[in-house]
């Protein structure tokens, strides 16, 4: 049995923070209020940017993806280089895996469709 590396954690928790947020998209005002209560700021900021026709899905990714980390490792870390850094290789690593791709994509389409 293989080792689970720290991509393979953080590839996890991503999976399950898009399942979640992919399930509380579709479950009406109260799913959204929760959504909203888990990151204050965040995800208001990930819609308004959705709401925008000129941003294409790969910065609205990188967005959303970059919300998550910051709301698991903490805001101090949204200005660091390393960290957009990190930011570039995870939305690279979920974009190579055709499940997880899927998946974000369906989760943008669906932000463009509320934003809309």
């Amino acid at each position: 049995m293989d080792p689970i590396s720290n991509v393979d954690r953080l590839v996890f928790l991503l999976r399950q923070r898009l399942l979640e947020r992919s399930r509380t998209a579709g479950s009406g005002p109260a799913g959204k209020r929760a959504a909203n209560q888990r990151a204050p700021g965040g995800m208001e900021s990930v819609q308004a940017l959705a709401a925008i026709s000129g941003v294409d899905g790969r910065q609205l990714k990188r967005a959303l993806i970059q919300n998550i980390l910051v709301e698991q490792l903490g805001t101090p870390l949204l200005n660091e280089a390393k960290f957009q850094v990190v930011v570039d290789q995870v939305v690279s690593t979920i974009d190579d895996d055709a499940g997880s791709s899927k998946l974000l994509s369906r989760l943008v389409q669906e932000l463009r469709t509320s934003a809309g």
